[in-house]
Order: C-alpha cells, then sequence, then structure tokens
C-alpha cells in the first residue's frame, strides 16, 4: 500500500533508518487486524504529517506526526469506532522492521527502567532470554522479590506493574546512537514493546495496551487518543543524558502535578514503621515522640501513623477498618478514636498522615461478607485481595472509608501501599471492561486528592513504583526501595541500583524520590547507618525518619540524623562521576554522587559556602581506594578545600588522590573554593542567607537549637541578633568548629 510506504519513509528519515518498515494495526478479542485502507497527507512547511486508515471491522484511525527539532516527532494516534457494534479492543501498536544500529548485531540491547527493577540490571541484550528467578522463599509480599514477583517476567518489555519511568532506549554497545521512545499521555493506555532480531537486523513493536482488563468494551461513536514521542539520541552511553530529549518533549505535556508542589520537599515525615517500630504502636509513644521532634528536630512537619492501628493488627489491614467503623480501631493503642489523636497531633504544631493499605486481607469483616467485591489475586499474594473498582458498589465503599479516615479521622496526608495491583496490572483483573485499569487510577486518585489539603502530602507505596511522571498528578513522593533498617545489606544494594536508575532521570522536581527512611537503625552497624542517611542525603531522597527518637536523644548517631536532617531538599538535581551503566563491573551504580549545594542550605554559588557536597561508597566487601578530582566534580579550575562532613577534617581537594574507605562504607565531603576569605565548610542547622560585608559574614539561621558550625577561619567576634555571643571554640584539622545552642531563630554576625 503506497500510503504505508509513504509513512515509513516519512518515519525512517527523521530516525536515520533509510529501510524502515512500519505498518499501524490493531488487535481486538477476534485478532489482529492491519489496516484495509491508507491515505496519506504530508505538509512540509509545518512538518506535519496525517495518515488516515480503515479498518474492515468499522473502525478508522487519524495517525498525525509533527516533526520536532532534529530527529524527533510526537505522533497521536485517534481510533474512531464508526461501527454500530461494541468492539472488544485489546490493543493497537504499530510494528517496525528493518532497524539497523551502528554496531555488532550481538551488542544490540535495550535500557528500560524495568530492567534493574526486575532483573537487577541496566542492560539487557536484544536476544537475552529472560527468566523467572528459581530460587524459593524469596518472594516477599511486602517489597516483593528483590528481581521478579511471580507473574511479572515477560516478552513484553514495560509491562509490569512496577510503574516505571515510560520510555524505553534501543542501542548497541560499541554505540552512542539510539533510538528512544516515551509516552505523552497516560489516560487511558500504557506502552509496551516487543524487540527482536530478524536476521542482522532489529524489528520492534510499539505497543499501546490497557491495564488490568482482558479488553476495552470500545463503544459505538466513542475515540480513544495516544500520543507518544520516538527520536535519537546521540548519548545512549550516557545514563544521565540518554533521556534527555525526550523528557524536555514529556514537561510540556504533563498535566498540572502535586509532585512539583513544595510538600515533602524541604520537610520530613516522622513514620512509625521503619526502625524496628513496625506495628509495635500507641499514641502515648507517638505523643512523647512528637514532642521530642518539635523540639530538636524542626525539619520534621508530619506524624504518620502506619499500619497497627487496626484491631486486627497481625496483618496489613487498610481499607478493611472502615468497614468496621470506630470498632476496627485498636482502643488500647488509641483508646478515643482518630479524631481525639489528629486533634492532639496538630495542637503540638505537627501534621498528622496515616498508612491506607488497598489490599484487603481475607480474614477480614470486608472480605467475608463481600468476597464478590475482590479480585483474585492469589497468582500474586496468596492471603489478601485488591477491591475490584470496576463495580459501582465497591467505588462507593472507598469513597465512604476514605471520609472515615479524613473527614472523620482528621488526617491530612496520606501514604497509599498496596494500592496499585487493581491499576497497574497487565493481567485481566477487573470484571468491567468499560475503562482501563489507568482511567480507574486517575478515579480513584482523584477521589483521595478531594479529601486532604491541597498542602497535604500523598505517598506511593508498594508496589514500589520506578520515577513514572504521570504519578505526580496526584502524588507528592514515590518510594522505590525496599526496607533496610532490618540490616539487610543486600536490600540497600538493590535500593542503590534502583535509586541510581531513578535519579539520573533528573526529574526529581517533577516526582520527589523517596528512599527508605533514616534512624538509629541499632540492627546495623555504624558504617552501614552512615551509608544509609549519607545515601538518603546526597540522593536528595530524605522524605522519612523513624524509630522512638525520644528514647535516644543521647545516642552517638543521633548527631548523624541531626544533621542530615538540618536542610532537606528533595528531589534536587544529583549528579554521578565516573558512571558506565553498561559496565558490569559498575552494576550496583556510580561510586560518586554530588550535588551543587552545601547539605545544609538550600543557597547555590553563593560565596563562602560549599559549590558541591560529594558522597563515594564502597558497596564491596573490601576496603578500595578512590580519588576527587575538579574535572571529576565539573568544576571550574581553582584552589578547594576538602571537608569530611561526618569526621569535620579538611584539606585540600588537590590532596585527595588516594581515600581509602572500607567496605560497607562511605565518605561525605563539602567542597569549597579558596578565595582568601572565610568560608562556611559545614553546618548542622539550616542556613537561609549568607553575606559578605568587610570582614564579617553575616548568616541568618532558620531554626533554634544546638548548632554546630564549622569555619575556615577563626572569628575574632560574634554576636547574635545584636548582642555579644560566646559558643565554644574549638580547633580542628585545617578548621575551626563553633558550638552552642541558639535561642531563637536569628543571624549570627562573625567578624575575623
Amino acid at each position: 500500500m503506497e500510503s504505508l510506504k509513504s509513512f515509513s519513509e516519512w518515519i525512517g528519515r527523521i530516525i536515520e533508518q533509510k529501510e524502515l518498515s512500519a505498518i499501524p494495526y490493531i488487535i481486538t478479542a477476534e485478532g489482529k487486524i492491519e489496516p484495509a485502507e491508507a491515505e496519506w497527507h504530508y505538509i512540509p512547511e509545518t512538518k506535519t504529517a496525517q495518515l488516515s486508515i480503515s479498518y474492515k471491522n468499522g473502525l478508522k484511525e487519524d495517525i498525525y506526526l509533527r516533526q520536532e527539532d532534529g530527529k524527533e516527532f510526537i505522533l497521536s494516534r485517534r481510533l474512531y469506532n464508526h461501527s454500530k457494534d461494541v468492539v472488544s479492543l485489546k490493543e493497537i501498536g504499530i510494528h517496525l522492521e528493518n532497524i539497523n544500529s551502528d554496531g555488532p548485531p550481538e551488542d544490540d540491547y535495550f535500557y528500560h527502567l524495568e530492567n534493574p527493577r526486575i532483573y537487577g540490571k541496566m542492560v539487557i541484550r536484544v536476544d537475552q532470554q529472560r527468566k523467572e528467578k528459581a530460587k524459593e522463599g524469596e518472594f516477599d509480599v511486602v517489597a516483593g522479590n528483590k528481581w521478579a514477583d511471580p507473574g511479572v517476567v515477560t516478552e513484553r518489555i514495560g509491562a509490569s506493574p512496577y510503574q516505571p519511568f515510560p520510555a524505553i532506549l534501543i542501542s548497541n554497545l560499541k554505540s552512542q546512537r539510539g533510538l528512544v521512545h516515551g509516552s505523552l499521555s497516560q489516560q487511558v493506555f500504557f506502552h509496551n514493546y516487543l524487540v527482536h532480531h530478524k536476521g542482522n537486523q532489529i524489528q520492534w513493536d510499539i505497543i499501546s495496551s490497557f491495564k488490568s482488563i482482558e479488553y476495552l468494551e470500545f463503544q459505538p461513536e466513542d475515540v480513544l487518543e495516544d500520543i507518544w514521542y520516538l527520536g535519537v539520541t546521540e548519548e545512549a552511553d550516557n545514563i544521565e543524558k540518554l533521556f534527555g530529549n525526550y523528557i524536555k518533549i514529556l514537561r510540556k505535556h504533563l498535566p498540572p502535578l502535586y509532585g512539583a508542589k513544595s510538600t515533602n520537599r524541604n520537610t520530613v515525615v516522622w513514620g512509625s514503621w521503619n526502625d524496628g517500630v513496625r506495628r509495635d504502636i500507641d499514641q502515648e509513644r507517638i505523643f512523647a515522640v512528637a514532642d521530642f521532634l518539635r523540639e530538636n528536630l524542626p525539619t520534621v512537619e508530619w506524624i504518620q501513623i502506619d499500619d497497627g492501628y487496626a484491631k486486627e493488627s497481625k496483618f496489613a489491614h487498610g481499607l478493611g477498618v472502615p468497614y468496621e467503623g470506630e470498632k476496627g480501631i485498636d482502643r488500647k493503642k488509641f483508646p478515643d478514636g482518630f479524631k481525639t489523636f489528629t486533634d492532639e497531633i496538630k495542637k503540638k504544631g505537627l501534621r498528622p498522615a496515616i498508612w491506607i493499605g488497598g489490599l484487603v486481607h481475607h480474614q477480614t469483616d470486608l472480605f467475608k461478607k463481600h468476597p464478590d467485591w475482590l479480585i483474585e489475586y492469589s497468582y500474586r499474594i496468596p492471603d489478601a485481595s485488591p477491591l475490584d473498582i470496576s463495580l459501582s458498589e465497591v467505588r462507593e465503599y472507598i469513597c465512604k472509608a476514605l471520609d472515615f479516615f479524613t473527614k472523620e479521622g482528621g488526617f491530612e496526608g496520606i501514604k497509599l501501599d498496596f494500592w496499585s495491583y487493581a491499576f497497574e496490572d497487565s493481567h485481566p483483573l477487573l470484571r468491567g471492561k468499560k475503562k482501563s485499569g489507568y482511567q480507574w487510577r486517575r478515579w480513584f486518585l482523584e477521589e483521595i486528592r478531594k479529601r486532604i489539603p491541597s498542602d497535604g502530602y500523598l505517598q506511593s507505596g508498594c508496589d514500589i513504583a520506578m520515577a513514572n511522571p504521570f504519578l505526580a498528578e496526584y502524588f507528592n513522593n514515590y518510594r522505590y526501595g525496599i526496607d533496610v533498617g532490618d540490616g539487610n545489606w543486600e536490600n540497600f544494594l538493590t535500593n542503590f541500583q534502583w535509586a541510581t536508575a531513578c535519579i539520573a532521570l533528573h526529574t526529581g522536581d517533577l516526582f520527589i524520590p523517596n528512599s527508605d527512611s533514616i534512624g538509629i537503625f541499632p540492627k546495623l552497624s555504624d558504617s552501614e547507618v552512615k551509608t544509609i542517611i549519607t545515601f538518603c542525603l546526597i540522593s536528595r531522597s530524605m522524605v522519612e525518619v523513624a524509630g522512638w527518637l525520644h528514647l535516644h536523644s543521647d545516642h552517638p548517631r543521633m548527631k548523624w540524623v541531626k544533621k542530615a536532617l538540618c536542610c532537606p531538599n528533595n528531589g534536587d538535581d544529583v549528579f554521578f562521576a565516573d558512571y558506565q551503566y553498561r559496565d558490569k563491573a559498575q552494576l550496583w551504580g556510580p561510586s560518586i554522587w554530588f550535588i551543587c549545594t552545601p547539605h545544609f542550605s538550600l543557597l547555590k554559588e553563593v560565596p563562602s559556602l560549599p559549590v558541591r557536597t560529594v558522597a563515594i561508597f564502597n558497596l564491596g566487601e573490601e576496603s578500595a581506594s578512590y580519588n576527587l578530582t575538579i574535572e571529576k566534580l565539573s568544576l571550574p579550575k581553582a584552589q578547594y578545600l576538602a571537608t569530611e562532613i561526618w569526621s569535620g577534617e579538611s584539606s585540600l581537594l588537590a590532596e585527595l588522590t588516594d581515600i581509602n574507605i572500607p567496605g560497607h562504607d562511605c565518605r561525605l565531603f563539602s567542597i569549597n573554593l579558596i578565595d582568601g576569605v572565610p568560608q562556611i565548610l559545614d553546618a548542622n542547622i539550616k542556613i537561609n542567607s549568607v553575606q559578605r560585608v568587610n570582614s564579617k559574614l553575616i548568616i541568618e539561621f532558620a531554626h533554634k537549637g544546638s548548632m554546630e558550625l564549622v569555619l575556615s577561619h577563626k572569628p575574632d567576634r560574634i554576636k547574635f541578633n545584636n548582642s555579644q555571643w560566646e559558643p565554644h571554640i574549638q580547633k580542628g584539622k585545617n578548621n575551626w568548629v563553633l558550638s552552642g545552642k541558639l535561642p531563637s531563630p536569628g543571624i549570627m554576625e562573625l567578624e575575623f
């Protein structure tokens, strides 16, 4: 068909594939259907094209293509049901053949954020067979199997339930060039892929499918639209840049995002699950930790009670609790119910949030009385089920349940856990087939957002997500990792790898990544706790803290916790040094991470403040040596002072040529430009502003409390809020350390 040939040539010319063949198709319950007729129009002046297609079953389709700058275009598919019948539509696709890479076929590979989430690797070769992990006993219904849950492995790339960043790279290990496809809408469809070799060339199916339903009942006169991006990258070897062109376009198509708002960016959530607490909670201890937080950790804004508030507390209860009403709350833990608890939290100057689990356990009254409301989900979870949201009576119950927690209970933030199964699974789960899982996802999340304040937060828990920014239309942050507080180093390695994939996107301003919470973690060694805290700090994903901290006020690790929490800047840009994601030797991620701000201030490129904060991680078992250079940190040529944040020692950056780090350990440095005037090298309290006035440094502190300030020079005189102030001053290694207690936020003048 000549029109399809013109369609193929147009796409091939843009993405530089001379012999490309591109065939659109649809798949219904009856099977695959290719175009019966097609008409092609191209307008050179506007770089736009239209392919109009008729299918033999009465469906018609318009495919609109617009060329963007260079080697990329946007494709919009509009499918019309002009028949008189309901069509059982399963998916639509485009089959691409004769794709040539710039290297030997055996080195052709794809990169998708699903790769590390399922298979524990960044790169998967096109011809590699992917299989389920065979070991028994590793599936964990809370965190998921470290690599693959049951039923998740498939030849379909991007079809897992893990909400991955919606893009794929196809490239060659010998090349810097690659093809990138990405979603520009998730109103109805999700994109998944089939990639194979045919001879020495790649064939690629770009498929638009529906989550959670076997097929969509496509009604007469209805219209479906799908929008996506296809382009060429010349930086396929750089994990931080390979999706860069797509992300620029994506930002223009995303809806308004709660994830882009300030909630969770500069304040922290205390959550009751981690650091050994789990379901062992009660109102009295939570009030005690709340008082401690207000006095000692001023950036903690939220108190979040996790699973354990229900009368039946041996299993995740969640949305089953409201079915029993106030009787469902454990009165030994919350004697007067939720409203009294949340009112008291607000009186203490904090905000209340609650964990809600979307699964309904089979021992609950809700399951026993309404088993028909639930989805058969035993292929993954044998003793709990998601609610079938396609049923009107289920939706009515969900609204009442949400009212129970928010309107009646007074909670202003929600950790939504075990929620995504009915919306993100690619298996046919829902009975109703008039809407896709993504359409029901929007309904559910909109109902939550109606019930919490606009500055309240919504956190996504399991299934553990992989940076899908479309979720940020409703969510403020997403947990991407496994709980680590119980001492499992392998879990931390997994988190590190998954975080690398998420952080490399540079989309934290759209959707905040949330690491597992920091805390005292008594089951871990000092080095492992320090490594976890350092990682949460440097990855700008420190949304949570945990543990009965009021019982550990004098614990040596509390100094680390206080310093790490002094100035959260979640979602800020993070950069890697010396990292090649295609290198098997760097499986877990980069050793060197850095940010372009001090860890204790939101200020950037301000004289007398650090120009970089740098972390070096040794994830191995044995000691290893590392070095830092201005080139690795993208700094201009000059002299710099490096201060190790945890030890307080300072030295010239140029001297850090042999940094020895034991296994399972790390180092954290602030880097200051040496310009002949006093520098602030480190602090454990947030600094709002810094000014140089003649021989003075004028510093504005955001909070009161115990202060430690590391300086390059010893001050002669110090004032605080215009009064003479005499902190303790101690000579450090190539620096000076000021310590004392600030009675209030305010202005400090240091004269040198």
